[in-house]
């Protein structure tokens, strides 16, 4: 579980770099990690991801309007099979 949290952690951090890059002002970020969309929301902190929350919740605050959802990997298998796919950055369109 602690290696999945902090992958999911990291991929967060990026992805909301990334939409801040390309000027997003606003976002709803899902994760299928419940206990890290848990800990992001209440700003609760987590031992061994202390750092990148810290650093995610500080990129949060330069979102005009930002939302952070659990959503359990069933429903979510579009991006579930693209996150595992390393083809899958190739994709331009769906």
């Amino acid at each position: 579980m602690a290696k999945k949290r902090r992958d999911s952690v990291m991929t967060i951090r990026s992805a909301l770099n990334h939409a801040l890059e390309i000027r997003f002002t606003c976002i709803h970020l899902k994760s299928n990690v419940q206990d890290l969309i848990g800990a992001i929301s209440s700003q609760e902190q987590i031992k061994e991801v202390y750092g990148i929350l810290f650093d995610i919740q500080a990129l949060a605050s330069m979102f005009s309007s930002i939302r952070f959802s659990f959503i359990p990997r069933l429903e979510n298998s579009s991006a579930d099979c693209l996150a595992k796919n390393p083809k899958s950055r190739f994709v331009t369109s769906l």
